[in-house]
């Protein structure tokens, strides 16, 4: 499958950063490496894909092994810097898979601490497949934030609108089923000259709007007067926290954590204002 030739690019990919990373002691870059491939390819992108065909006989197999393998490389890579818990992992990812491999399988180590480092299989590496999924992930990211800003519940299907480039275009096509699955929608129209609806929420994506259809979605007045009050309500707590990191005398005598607490919150709220403040703008200009 597409995506399983996605996922093992990528594992390649990381393995050679990180093995170079580490090499030249970029310690740091190498965790980002590994945190950026674990969190948003592993976890939240190819195990949500996979979730289908592992309820399907005929595809269950081969997306079982190909997380099983994955799992098994991201465990030795993340091993130097959390050791007990991938220790732990390996001890029960052996349960499940007990022999493991992608084209002939073999028993794994019995520790973690004495399995060998993963070698990069470069032979795996598709800078294209890799840059079409990346373009994927920012077109579902931002679907998934438009749905999430307006408010409109996971259950509801809805449709978008992609205006990009024909070589864009080209890039998402093969992967256009995956938008159902990941965020319950579906392509209204996309290309060069892709009209948005009349009453969108939109994002743009350097180079790529995004439109998702709001019609019949939404209550414009009635969401218009709701996000004004979350504004309010925003603007006011926004008021309090600044007026607090104002005082010198809290911030001299305050404990440094409770400080730096205080200003990380500071910065969320401004965040969720700019964010119901962007909401407004979209719905004014549809009235």
């Amino acid at each position: 499958a597409v995506e399983d030739r996605w996922l093992l690019s990528r594992l390649a990919t990381v393995t050679q950063e990180v093995t170079q990373h580490l090499e030249t002691y970029h310690f740091a870059d190498a965790m980002r490496s590994l945190y950026d491939f674990a969190w948003d390819d592993f976890c939240s992108f190819y195990i949500e894909i996979a979730k289908e065909r592992l309820q399907n006989d005929a595809t269950r197999a081969t997306a079982q092994r190909v997380l099983a393998y994955s799992l098994d490389t991201l465990l030795r890579l993340l091993h130097p810097v959390i050791p007990f818990i991938t220790e732990e992992i390996w001890g029960l990812l052996a349960q499940f898979a007990p022999q493991r491999g992608l084209t002939e399988l073999s028993p794994p180590a019995e520790k973690i601490i004495v399995a060998p480092w993963p070698l990069a299989d470069t032979k795996r590496q598709d800078a294209k497949i890799e840059a079409e999924f990346k373009t994927f992930q920012q077109v579902l990211g931002a679907v998934r934030e438009i749905r999430s800003r307006q408010n409109i519940a996971p259950k509801k299907a809805i449709e978008f609108i992609v205006k990009a480039d024909a070589a864009t275009i080209a890039l998402l096509e093969p992967l256009k089923p995956y938008f159902a699955g990941m965020a319950n929608a579906s392509v209204a129209a996309w290309g060069p000259d892709a009209e948005p609806p009349a009453t969108n929420a939109h994002i743009n994506l350097q180079g790529i709007d995004v439109f998702v259809d709001l019609t019949g979605l939404i209550d414009v007045s009635a969401e218009i007067e709701r996000l004004e009050k979350e504004a309010e309500k925003l603007q006011k707590l926004i008021e309090s926290k600044a007026k607090k990191l104002e005082n010198a005398n809290f911030v001299d005598r305050a404990p440094a954590d409770v400080v730096a607490k205080e200003r990380e919150s500071l910065a969320q709220l401004q965040e969720q204002l700019a964010t119901v403040l962007k909401s407004l703008e979209e719905l004014r200009r549809q009235k």
